[in-house]
């Protein structure tokens, strides 16, 4: 699957995330949702030792009906391990997981996993045995013919170094998250920083950040869009001078972190009356991104 536009002049094609905060409702029904509100494409969400297995069954389930497969996200959890445990026995558990998401976008030729640069609040130290390991990583998407977005989220620092030294790469990219630039970057323009790598992206809002000297993960309320503070015209433009002309993708989700009410004009919606607010949204960004060409 190209990851750009064969025609400029067509309309951008509309992805979602699968999860949404409906743990109880299976990936393979979420997309067939998905596919019956407009969207065009979906990004699948892995876990902790995701099983292969799931993800056919959701790749067949998608060229069953007729809806573009468009990446997976890989697990994230550790990727603090591959930075900093300097014995190694956490980091090859994460990096197994990396390799088993390549596999997977591999075996079902799904061209993009998107991969985290570092996860938690407390880390602003990239190490040189980190950049090695993920290097490794790379290498290991190269050999399956894999592309990866490192997606910007807390601990910018490590979104640099890895596109300092291996952006230059074909098969290595950026991965914008709107959302994570407002709550977690502080409202610095990765788009600006960042956009000669990008390839992909994950829309959604929120309110910014409630401490501006601490990052707290619970402000990252994936939104809707328009539904918080982010500037949507701004992002639209800066997407423009970015030359972007892949799927708008957007990352969205229904219910509010630890039990916190952010996302709480959302209560009392089914999978299908969010979804389909999701795609409203969707092509509301759309006509703006169109409009502001």
């Amino acid at each position: 699957m190209s990851l750009r536009r064969n025609d400029m002049n067509d309309k951008p094609l509309l992805c979602l995330g699968t999860g949404l905060d409906f743990d109880e409702v299976p990936a393979v029904e979420q997309i067939e949702i998905m596919k019956s509100v407009g969207f065009d494409q979906f990004f699948y969400c892995e876990e902790r030792n995701q099983r292969a297995s799931d993800d056919e069954a959701v790749a067949e389930k998608a060229a069953k009906i007729g809806i573009g497969f468009h990446s997976i996200h890989a697990p994230f959890y550790g990727m603090d391990d591959l930075w900093h445990d300097e014995d190694g026995e956490l980091a090859k558990i994460m990096e197994q997981e990396l390799r088993n998401s390549i596999d997977n976008c591999h075996n079902l030729d799904v061209p993009i996993v998107i991969m985290h640069a570092i996860i938690g609040m407390d880390n602003h130290t990239p190490t040189a045995l980190g950049l090695e390991r993920v290097g490794k990583i790379i290498d290991y998407a190269i050999k399956r013919g894999v592309t990866i977005g490192f997606e910007n989220t807390e601990g910018e620092c490590y979104l640099k170094a890895l596109l300092d030294k291996y952006g230059e790469l074909e098969n290595v990219g950026f991965t914008y998250d709107s959302g994570h630039e407002l709550c977690y970057n502080g409202g610095t323009d990765m788009l600006g920083k960042y956009g000669k790598y990008l390839i992909s992206t994950h829309l959604d809002d929120n309110h910014g950040m409630t401490d501006p000297e601490h990052p707290n993960f619970l402000d990252d309320y994936h939104l809707l869009p328009f539904d918080g503070y982010a500037d949507w015209e701004g992002i639209a433009k800066r997407l423009h001078k970015c030359g972007f002309d892949g799927s708008l993708t957007f990352e969205v989700d229904s219910k509010g972190r630890c039990g916190s009410h952010s996302n709480d004009m959302y209560l009392g919606m089914n999978i299908e009356q969010f979804v389909r607010a999701a795609y409203d949204h969707a092509v509301r960004f759309r006509d703006l991104f169109l409009a502001t060409k």
